[in-house]
């Protein structure tokens, strides 16, 4: 398992990736569900010499990777509000996996 950087709570079977794309001068941290259904990503990226991030929520549906409309499009320039925002998106994401995880185990 690879070191947060954020230091969230992440619900157990999740998994936390880090990928640094030193082309682009860009990394990013993928947290993913167990079901690899859903993905919250934190995009870290430099303009001159100010930091922002980004987080995205994606959605898995037809093999591939849907970046689903939460809300979470600002950039944040402040690693307080991007790391809440973060877990936010990380605690909504677990709550739904876990509604539809026990709904499926009642059949």
């Amino acid at each position: 398992m690879t070191n947060d950087p954020f230091s969230l709570s992440i619900p157990e079977g999740w998994t936390v990736a880090t990928d640094v794309d030193t082309d682009d001068a860009s990394a990013q941290t993928i947290y993913e569900s167990p079901d690899s259904e859903y993905r919250v990503t934190v995009t870290e990226f430099a303009r001159g010499l100010t930091l922002y991030w980004w987080v995205d929520i994606f959605a898995r549906a037809d093999g591939e990777w849907h970046r689903r409309e939460v809300g979470l499009g600002d950039s944040y320039r402040d690693p307080e509000n991007v790391t809440a925002a973060a877990q936010d998106a990380v605690d909504q994401l677990s709550d739904t996996t876990e509604e539809r995880l026990v709904s499926s185990a009642d059949n």
